[in-house]
């Protein structure tokens, strides 16, 4: 799989869980989400004269209009990943109608609390296993809050079964009035680096083997940074030349929602020519792949530790607020199960 650049794409806001921890969902669609054909997205894509790698996530993926279209369209030049709660009936359409060999990895999130409210299990199993026959290297994370460890087992048995790897992911930030990760207790910790290495035994005799795909996104780095990830400001990083993140309103980023690169709308993208300074905070998962940094020398870096009590309420305020925006801005057009 050979690509120039990645994007992690939000690609609309409407899921059908409403999981404590995400800031980043609405029970309404935004009216920008589906605003353009997936013919149009392909040519902006196409446009910038690069191969993409697009990691589709949201919001719940297979509730954008037309998603397998979308899917089936962008492949026909560049390469996708998918970050879904694969809850929806249009994840076998998407095991038939899409090459497999366009698509990275598809990232099951189980958000065990909400499936159990809402009888999610029921379609789990299945459409895993329709991903799977048809090649799809496919695996599982589940967001290790105080109640799922004690979870954690009983969730993993039917996925290891068919071969995938379940993985405990950190949760990053406020949770019940905690910061994470730094809030885990030293035996969650024993325990999320115990199921984390367990999973990455099921990893490696899977479908899924980040070693072998240059995934981005890898849960299995989560276990090494539990005190916190390392602070990489003012560290050269590819990010703004060699990945992007893209909002639901088409809003073109260097990374987070602070340097604007371009806007799929209105078919501008102005990368950056060099690496540039670390400025910002995002996913630790781009942190740790774009400042390039060995496994041993990320070690040595000061970690981001817990803010203070005022910050972290800022912060709370401020992920609440933008859930609130999310909410209101988003209206009448909604997605089908």
């Amino acid at each position: 799989m050979t690509f120039d650049i990645e994007a992690d794409w939000t690609l609309n806001l409407l899921c059908n869980y409403d999981c404590d921890y995400c800031f980043c969902r609405a029970s309404t669609e935004h009216r920008l989400v589906g605003r353009i054909s997936p013919e149009q997205y392909l040519e902006f894509f196409n446009s910038t004269g690069k191969i993409w790698l697009l990691h589709l996530t949201g919001g719940e993926p297979f509730f954008h209009p037309d998603f397998v279209r979308l899917c089936r369209t962008l492949t026909s030049r560049h390469f996708i990943s998918v970050n879904s709660n694969l809850s929806s009936h249009r994840v076998r359409d998407f095991a038939a109608e899409i090459d497999r060999s366009r698509v990275q990895y598809v990232h099951c999130g189980v958000h065990v609390e909400e499936r159990d409210r809402r009888k999610g299990w029921r379609n789990l199993l299945p459409n895993v296993t329709s991903l799977l026959e048809r090649g799809f290297p496919v695996f599982a994370s589940l967001v290790m809050t105080p109640s799922a460890f004690a979870q954690f087992p009983r969730v993993a048995e039917p996925f290891t079964a068919l071969g995938v790897a379940l993985i405990p992911k950190a949760i990053r930030g406020s949770y019940e009035g905690r910061w994470y990760p730094q809030a885990y207790t030293e035996a969650e910790r024993t325990q999320f680096r115990r199921f984390s290495e367990q999973a990455e035994i099921i990893a490696r005799n899977g479908t899924w083997r980040p070693d072998q795909l240059r995934a981005t996104v890898n849960p299995l780095l989560d276990r090494h940074y539990l005190d916190g990830v390392p602070d990489f400001t003012g560290i050269p990083c590819s990010a703004g030349r060699m990945s992007v993140s893209i909002g639901y309103d088409g809003k073109i980023f260097r990374c987070g929602q602070k340097t604007v690169l371009g806007n799929i709308f209105e078919r501008r993208l102005d990368l950056f020519p060099e690496d540039r300074p670390c400025d910002d905070e995002y996913c630790p998962y781009w942190c740790l792949r774009y400042s390039r940094f060995e496994k041993e020398t990320q070690g040595s870096f000061p970690r981001r530790g817990a803010p203070g009590a005022v910050k972290q309420a800022l912060v709370s305020i401020r992920g609440m607020r933008r859930e609130i925006g999310n909410r209101i801005a988003a209206f009448s057009q909604p997605g089908r199960p």
